[in-house]
């Protein structure tokens, strides 16, 4: 088991990390503005907007799905789909929410959340990434150019995620969440395919 400090201080490297995009932006934006002759500087207001789109869309989904990830009860997947749909808008790749109001247990959803984030860095060229589900199963489905699961990801979601880094915490935390809400994960790939499949009896249409 992971050392709550531990698993604190890597998450916090993770959410730091994905900050620094739009935090960046940000503060490029306020400089070209500040360095102005007081117009309006489209090209700065464009990089404060999509910075600050950035910034709180991440925010959100690390606040569901890693913030929250001792939240009990039960549920149902269109919890977290305002956070997925919010966090796709910043990315290239397109969410399709294909599945019904299927009942689970809190964790559950977070996990699904989880999932969403990783198929989009399957995804190196940008494509789609589908969300289909069934009693007992919900698939999220990356469809790209040379969409790839990273072995690293592979095996943290398998529950062996060896040394544990910034870049490993999340799948890591995703499989802890897997455990603590009784859903079996599986991940299958073929060309230009992932699929990341969450199974559990729970699961209720």
């Amino acid at each position: 088991m992971i050392e709550n400090t531990r698993l604190t201080a890597l998450v916090a490297s993770r959410i730091c990390h994905d900050m620094v995009e739009p935090m960046s932006a940000i503060i490029q934006g306020l400089e070209m503005i500040k360095s102005g002759d007081g117009k309006t500087d489209p090209d700065a207001l464009s990089l404060l907007d999509n910075g600050v789109g950035k910034a709180w869309a991440k925010l959100e989904f690390f606040r569901f799905a890693m913030a929250g990830a001792m939240a009990e009860g039960d549920s149902d997947i269109e919890e977290g789909r305002a956070v997925a749909e919010k966090l796709y808008s910043v990315f290239k790749s397109e969410l399709i929410w294909s599945v019904g109001p299927v009942a689970m247990p809190r964790p559950a959803v977070r996990v699904i959340v989880n999932l969403l984030l990783i198929a989009n860095e399957c995804l190196p060229r940008g494509g789609t990434v589908e969300v289909t589900g069934a009693t007992g199963e919900v698939i999220v489905t990356a469809k790209g150019p040379r969409a790839k699961l990273r072995e690293a990801t592979a095996a943290a979601l398998r529950g062996d995620a060896g040394e544990l880094s910034g870049h490993t915490i999340q799948p890591t935390l995703t499989a802890l969440l897997a455990l603590q809400g009784g859903v079996e994960l599986i991940a299958r790939e073929s060309e230009e395919k992932v699929e990341l499949i969450a199974r559990s009896s729970a699961f209720k249409l």
